[in-house]
C-alpha cells in the first residue's frame, strides 16, 4: 500500500509536462524519459490498448528510421532512428491516466495549479505588450510578444498546441465548465488575444480552425466560445482601428499591421520586377493573379526545394530531416527555391522526406481521425468521455492540415506535443469503445 502512494506521489507532477516546455527543450526530454520510466511501473496490458493505432504508430517509426539510417549521412539521422521512442511515450501517457483514472486524485489541487501557471504566462505576455519587456526584463523581439519564451518566439505556437490538452484536462477531471462560465469565458478570451499578440499567424489561423470545429461539434463549448469570441474579435478590431500616431507614442507594437496588412502584401507581392513590366496597363487583375505567392516568397521558396527534393526520390522521398541535410550541403543557397530547416508545411515535408510511402501513413492518419470523429460523434456516451475524444481529435486534426504552413514534424518539441496528444487520444478512444 506504501509502494502504490510513493508511486503516486512520484509520477503526480507528470500531469503538468505541457507547462514544462516554458521552461525548455532539456526539461521537457527528461519529463518524456520519465514517462518511459512510468510505462516499467505500471502493470503492462496490451488488450487496453487499440492494436491497430499502436500497429501503424510502430510501422510508421519503424520506416522514419530505416529511411533515416539509409539516406541520411550525417548526425540528422541519430535522433530519427529512435524516433519509436515517441510511440513508446503515446503508450505511457495512455497508462497513465489510465492508472489514474482508477485512484482517487486531488482534482480542484490539479485544476488550480495548472491554472496559476497559465494565467502568470498569459499576464506575462499582456504584461510585455503594453510596457515592452516581461517581468524579467526580455524585450520585445520583431513587434512579437513571446513572454517567457524570449528569443525563440514561439509563444502562440505553444498556446495553440497546448489549447486542446487544457480542455482534455476539464472534461478527464470532471469539470463542468458551464457551472464557471463566467470564468471560463474570461480565461478563454484572454487566452485567444494573447495568442494574437504573439504575432504568428500560423498559430491565429489555427485557433479560428479550432474554435470552429469545436463550436460545431461540442455543444458544452459553444456558448463559452461565442462569448470568448465576440470579445476577442472586439479586441482585434480595436487593434486595427487604432491610430497609427497613438501606437508609435507609446511603443505598442503594430500587432494588426503585421497579421493582416503585411501578410496581405507577402501574399501579393511581385518580387521580379522585370516581370511586372511584361504586363499592359490595363491587365491590373491579371498582374495580381501572377503576382500571388503561397503565404509568402520565402514559404513559396520552400515549397519548390521541397518539390525538386521529391521528384529526386519519389517512393521513398531524401529521408527524415533530408530537407535540412541538403540546405546545408548547399550552403543553403539552393539554384532553385529558398532554403530553411524544414518545408515549413506539413504535406510538403511527408512527401519529400518521407516520399509516397510517408504519405500514405500520413493519408492512413488522417482518414482514421476523421472516421473515427464522426463514428464517435454519434453515439450515446457520458459527455465528458465524448468531449474529451473530440477536443483531442480535433488538436490533432488541425495540425495536420496541409493548406497552411507548420512547424518541423521531426523537431523534439513538436513531436513530444503530438505524441503527448495522441498517448491522450488512445485514452479517450479506449473509454468509448468499452461504451
Amino acid at each position: 500500500m506504501n509502494s502504490q502512494i510513493l508511486k503516486n506521489k512520484i509520477f503526480f507532477p507528470l500531469f503538468f509536462l505541457p507547462l514544462t516546455y516554458i521552461l525548455g527543450v532539456a526539461v521537457v526530454e527528461f519529463f518524456l524519459f520519465s514517462y518511459l520510466f512510468f510505462l516499467f511501473f505500471v502493470n503492462f496490458n496490451k488488450e487496453l490498448l487499440n492494436k491497430n493505432v499502436i500497429t501503424i504508430l510502430f510501422l510508421f517509426s519503424l520506416y522514419v528510421g530505416i529511411n533515416a539510417f539509409i539516406q541520411i549521412p550525417s548526425n540528422l539521422k541519430y535522433a530519427s532512428i529512435f524516433h519509436f521512442r515517441y510511440v513508446f511515450f503515446s503508450i505511457a501517457v495512455f497508462f497513465f491516466f489510465e492508472k489514474y483514472s482508477k485512484i482517487k486524485i486531488n482534482k480542484k489541487l490539479i485544476t488550480v495549479l495548472f491554472s496559476i501557471i497559465i494565467i502568470l504566462l498569459l499576464c506575462d505576455s499582456i504584461f510585455q505588450f503594453f510596457v515592452g519587456e516581461n517581468i524579467f526584463g526580455q524585450k520585445i523581439l520583431q513587434y512579437r510578444v513571446s513572454s517567457f519564451f524570449g528569443d525563440d518566439l514561439i509563444l502562440g505556437s505553444y498556446l495553440i498546441r497546448l489549447l486542446p490538452i487544457i480542455i482534455w484536462y476539464l472534461f478527464y477531471l470532471r469539470v463542468d465548465v458551464n457551472l464557471k462560465k463566467f470564468y471560463f469565458v474570461f480565461f478563454f478570451s484572454i487566452y485567444f488575444i494573447v495568442i494574437y499578440l504573439s504575432g504568428e499567424r500560423t498559430s491565429f489561423a489555427l485557433l479560428i480552425a479550432f474554435i470552429f470545429l469545436s463550436f460545431l461539434f461540442i455543444n458544452e463549448l459553444r456558448q463559452i466560445l461565442t462569448k470568448s469570441t465576440l470579445i476577442f474579435f472586439i479586441f482585434i478590431l480595436a487593434t486595427v482601428s487604432l491610430p497609427k500616431k497613438i501606437i508609435h507614442k507609446y511603443g505598442l507594437p503594430d500587432i494588426a499591421d503585421r497579421m493582416f496588412n503585411k501578410t496581405v502584401k507577402q501574399i501579393t507581392k511581385t518580387s521580379n520586377i522585370k516581370e511586372k513590366k511584361t504586363y499592359k496597363k490595363n491587365d491590373d487583375f491579371i498582374t495580381l493573379i501572377r503576382s500571388l505567392k503561397v503565404f509568402s516568397q520565402h514559404h513559396q521558396g520552400h515549397l519548390i526545394v521541397a518539390k525538386n527534393l521529391f521528384q529526386e526520390n519519389i517512393i521513398f522521398g531524401v529521408g527524415p530531416k533530408g530537407f535540412r541535410h541538403f540546405c546545408r550541403v548547399v550552403d543553403y543557397d539552393p539554384k532553385e527555391g529558398v532554403c530553411s530547416t524544414h518545408p515549413h508545411n506539413i504535406l510538403a515535408q511527408t512527401l519529400s522526406e518521407l516520399g509516397l510511402i510517408g504519405f500514405l501513413f500520413y493519408l492512413t492518419f488522417l482518414i482514421f481521425f476523421i472516421k473515427n470523429f464522426f463514428f464517435v460523434k454519434n453515439k450515446k456516451i457520458n459527455k465528458f468521455d465524448l468531449n474529451s475524444f473530440l477536443i483531442i481529435s480535433i488538436g490533432i486534426l488541425i495540425h495536420l492540415i496541409p493548406i497552411l504552413p507548420s512547424g518541423n514534424f521531426f523537431n523534439n518539441w513538436i513531436s513530444s506535443f503530438i505524441y503527448f496528444k495522441i498517448g491522450l487520444l488512445l485514452y479517450s478512444h479506449k473509454k468509448i469503445l468499452l461504451k
